[in-house]
């Protein structure tokens, strides 16, 4: 064989044998690894980011993701953001929840708490702290998310109807207080932010169904946080819806169908005044006010906007505004007092008085003269609360009536303690008036003359009308011998009783004169700690009971 025929053959055989079988198993398996990566990647679930102020509990490939107790996902990575500001959360959630990541979705995270409510969380004491999903659907498909600092009051899937409540101040109230009817909870406190104005506090509620239908027009919500205690004559009344409203604040509401006769479910989101307790939201709106002025020149502490105006037991109105005003020509202040009368509140019978836009000033004129006066009374001594009281005086001076700052004024009488203070100072003025020191002196002038000068004529003209009788008729001599020695003794007694008149009555150092300054003295210190007393019971009244 020729050296080219060998080549041929040569050529020839190694064509033949191109492809090995020893390629089957990796290409096989090659192909299996492609079909495995490709089902993982088509299983795989998204991957978010989340934004957290802390991570207290969350652990790297161990802390997990969950939405209803059931494991949604796992946490990837746990690290801080470029400014340390926050912790960034990185999650791989199941491929189920990929429709459900949008703008609306919520993540927190979840730990043992105790709450005014209830405990939560207490499963993690065990399995360790995990994130909690709300997923929602929305317009945007986002993998960027910022959590959220507390667990939300409400979810989704909570069937019921927001409200917002207006106050002017959030008081003691915060997310997840509860809301009361019939001291049943029906809802919660939502959360809180101020109006675009910062002159209220806007409270978003939540109320659950079937209870959301109990929400109507007539509606009125009151604050229930704390302990309600009330002192009256009645005695003292304590009102608290739970041990919770009183922990963490609360809100109660009712239903006044009697004041408004169409009644129909409030809307959602529908805005409701907030009032301070229960008796300010039973108060019905009154639409007719008339505005008046009423003048006092002593103390009116105590006395507040919002107090009561009232006439004999009965409220009328209330205060609306006072200020001090004073002038430096007399040196004399006065308090002018601006209070509302509500007519509605009364009848007047025989008249449509009470009806009529403005004031009647012939009612008022009548009024006035029959004596009606205001005067400042206490309504409460624990407390040291005033009021203003209309009645009917008698012996007042007469009054006119003017008008000051477009507002009638009412004439007024001085507060029960002002009088009794006026009272006294008038007995003062009139016991020291009394001429003791001329009386003293006419009394012991008389007492003189009465000694030099009446005793001893009587004594003459009793010794003359002795001598005169002589000694031969019996009968003159029984009265001589009777009856003119007793007529002497007589005379003694009234000498006696003369200087001792004059010795305990008109000498400076007597005893009865010492009596007569020490009752003066005692009087005119009585007064004072009546004066003092007085004083210091309108500044302190509660000292009745707790004493200095």
């Amino acid at each position: 064989m020729s050296e080219k025929e060998h080549i041929k053959e040569a050529l020839y055989s190694e064509k033949k044998r191109y492809f090995s079988t020893v390629w089957i198993v990796p290409i096989t398996a090659l192909i299996i690894g492609l079909v495995l990566i490709g089902k993982n990647l088509s299983e795989k679930g998204p991957t978010v980011t989340i934004s957290f102020k802390s991570a207290t509990g969350i652990v790297p490939e161990k802390s997990v993701v969950k939405y209803k107790d059931i494991v949604v996902g796992h946490v990837k990575d746990v690290k801080f953001d470029n400014n340390l500001d926050s912790v960034l959360i990185t999650a791989e959630l199941n491929k189920e929840m990929a429709p459900y990541l949008s703008e609306k979705t919520r993540f927190w995270i979840v730990h043992a708490r105790l709450t005014t409510n209830s405990v939560e969380g207490l499963d993690t004491l065990l399995s360790g702290a995990y994130i909690g999903i709300e997923p929602r659907r929305g317009s945007q498909n986002i993998r960027e998310f910022k959590g959220l600092s507390e667990p939300p009051i409400i979810t989704h899937d909570s069937v019921g109807k927001r409200y917002v409540l207006e106050a002017n101040d959030r008081g003691s109230l915060q997310a997840g207080s509860p809301i009361y009817y019939k001291k049943i909870n029906v809802g919660s406190v939502v959360s809180y932010h101020l109006s675009d104005d910062h002159s209220k506090v806007l409270i978003d509620i939540f109320i659950r169904s079937p209870y959301d239908s109990l929400v109507t027009n007539s509606t009125r919500f009151w604050d229930t946080s704390g302990i309600d205690a009330t002192i009256s004559a009645d005695g003292v009344d304590i009102r608290t819806e739970s041990l919770t409203a009183i922990l963490s604040g609360g809100i109660a509401f009712g239903n006044l169908k009697r004041y408004i006769k169409d009644t129909k479910q409030a809307k959602e989101y529908t805005r409701f005044r907030l009032f301070k307790n229960i008796k300010e939201a039973k108060e019905i709106n009154y639409q007719r006010e008339l505005y008046f002025w009423v003048y006092f020149s002593h103390s009116i502490r105590g006395l507040k906007v919002g107090s009561s105006v009232e006439f004999r037991g009965i409220k009328i109105g209330e205060v609306v505004d006072y200020r001090l005003v004073g002038d430096v020509n007399n040196s004399k202040f006065d308090i002018p007092i601006l209070i509302k009368i509500q007519p509605q509140r009364f009848a007047i019978k025989g008249g449509e008085s009470n009806k009529t836009k403005g004031v009647n000033l012939k009612i008022l004129k009548h009024l006035i003269q029959k004596g009606f006066r205001a005067q400042l009374q206490s309504g409460n001594l624990l407390t040291g609360e005033m009021f203003i009281n209309f009645d009917f005086f008698k012996d007042v001076p007469p009054a006119k009536i003017m008008k000051k700052n477009g507002y009638y004024v009412l004439p007024t009488v001085p507060a029960t303690i002002e009088k009794l203070k006026s009272d006294i100072q008038t007995l003062l003025d009139r016991l020291s008036k009394i001429p003791f020191e001329s009386i003293g002196k006419n009394l012991n002038e008389s007492m003189a003359i009465l000694k030099n000068e009446t005793l001893p004529e009587i004594n003459r003209a009793t010794k003359n009308a002795g001598n005169m009788l002589g000694e031969g008729d019996n009968t003159l001599k029984t009265l001589n011998s009777k009856t003119l020695p007793r007529l002497n003794d007589a005379v003694r007694e009234i000498e006696e009783l003369v200087k001792s008149a004059r010795v305990n009555y008109t000498a400076s150092d007597s005893e009865m004169n010492r009596k007569l300054i020490m009752l003066l003295d005692e009087i005119r210190r009585t007064s004072h700690s009546i004066k003092n007393l007085t004083d210091y019971l309108e500044r302190h009244p509660e000292s009745i009971i707790r004493g200095r």
